[in-house]
C-alpha cells in the first residue's frame, strides 16, 4: 500500500480518484490546488503525486517544477494528468495520462511506478524511446496504407482551412508520420517552405511526442519551452503558439496529427485541444477510402 497526494480541483475528479486509488489498496490525500499539495506532500512525504496541471492559483507544470527543484522531493515519483500536455511535462513528469482520464490506465501507471522503484529509490525522469516508437513495424505500415490510397489533398486543405476557422488560428495541418518524418496530408496557412518540403523532420516537430506517448501537446509560448525554443520549425517560422492531436487508425495505430499553430504566443489552449479532439473522426473519414466525413460543427 501507498501513500498518495492527489492535486485536483475539480471535485468530482477528485472524489472518483480517491475511490480509485482506495480500491487499488493505496492511502490518498486529496489538495484542491498547487500550493496546498506542495503543502500536504511537505507534511505527509507521499510515495507518490499525481497532478492535474490545470488549477487555481498554481499549475501542475508549476508545482512539479517546484519538487524537482526540492532536493528532498527532485526523485519523487510525478504523473500528470491533462487535456492537452504541456511540453516541458516530459523533463519533469515521470508519466503524463490524457484526460478524461481511464481508471484503469491510472491505476496501471501507479503500480507499475511503484512495484518498479519501491519506497526511497525514486526513479529519474524516463520517457518512453520516442525513436522506437516511431520506427514500430506496424504503425508505419498503417502509416503507409494511407500514403499510398488516392490522394486527396483538396479535401484535406479544405478541411485545414476549416479547422484554422473553428480554433481562431491562422494555420492548421493534417499530417502522417513516419519514423523520421512529419509528412502534411493536408494545410491551410503553413509557411512556404514548409509546403515545398512537405513536411519536416520529427526532431523538429512536437508531432512526435504526440505519436510516440499518444497524448495530445499545447505550446502556449514556444519561447518557453526548452525543449522546442530553437528547433527551425518554431525559431525560423516564428511560431509560439501549438496544439496537436493523435490520429489513430481504425487498428488502433497512431499514425499522426491534427495540428493548430499561431505566431502569437497564448493562442492555443485547453478549449483548442478539444476542438482538435471533436475533428479527429472527420479527419480520418477523409484519410479514408471513403473520403467524404464531413467537418463536425
Amino acid at each position: 500500500m501507498a501513500s498518495i497526494v492527489i492535486a485536483e480541483d475539480d471535485r468530482d475528479i477528485a472524489e472518483l480518484l480517491t475511490t480509485v486509488m482506495n480500491s487499488a489498496g493505496h492511502t490518498v490525500r486529496i489538495a484542491p490546488d498547487g500550493a496546498a499539495a506542495l503543502d500536504v506532500i511537505g507534511s505527509t512525504t507521499p510515495d507518490l503525486v499525481i497532478l492535474d496541471h490545470h488549477m487555481p492559483g498554481m499549475s501542475g507544470l508549476e508545482v512539479a517544477d517546484r519538487l524537482r527543484s526540492d532536493p528532498a522531493t527532485a526523485g519523487l515519483p510525478v504523473i500528470m494528468m491533462s487535456a492537452a500536455t504541456p511540453a516541458a511535462a516530459r523533463q519533469l513528469c515521470d508519466v503524463t495520462i490524457s484526460k478524461p482520464v481511464r481508471p484503469k490506465h491510472l491505476v496501471e501507471a501507479v503500480n507499475e511506478l511503484l512495484a518498479a522503484y519501491p519506497a526511497g529509490e525514486h526513479p529519474p525522469v524516463a520517457h518512453p524511446d520516442a525513436a522506437a516508437h516511431l520506427a514500430d513495424v506496424p504503425r508505419l505500415l498503417a502509416v503507409s496504407d494511407f500514403l499510398t490510397r488516392p490522394a486527396r489533398a483538396a479535401g484535406l486543405d479544405a478541411f485545414a482551412e476549416r479547422l484554422a476557422v473553428l480554433t481562431g488560428t491562422p494555420t492548421a495541418a493534417v499530417t502522417l508520420m513516419l519514423n523520421d518524418t512529419v509528412v502534411v496530408a493536408g494545410s491551410y496557412g503553413l509557411p512556404t517552405w514548409v509546403r515545398e518540403a512537405g513536411g519536416v523532420p520529427a526532431e523538429w516537430s512536437p508531432d512526435a511526442i504526440v505519436v510516440a506517448e499518444d497524448v495530445p501537446v499545447l505550446i502556449a509560448d514556444s519561447r518557453e519551452s526548452e525543449e522546442y525554443a530553437s528547433s527551425p520549425l518554431f525559431a525560423v517560422s516564428g511560431i509560439r503558439s501549438y496544439a496537436s492531436v493523435p490520429l489513430h487508425s481504425p487498428e488502433g495505430h497512431i499514425v499522426g496529427t491534427l495540428c493548430v499553430m499561431d505566431e502569437k504566443p497564448g493562442t492555443c489552449t485547453e478549449d483548442t485541444v478539444q476542438i482538435l479532439h471533436s475533428q479527429r473522426a472527420a479527419a480520418l473519414g477523409l484519410l479514408s477510402p471513403a473520403g467524404q466525413a464531413p467537418i463536425v460543427p
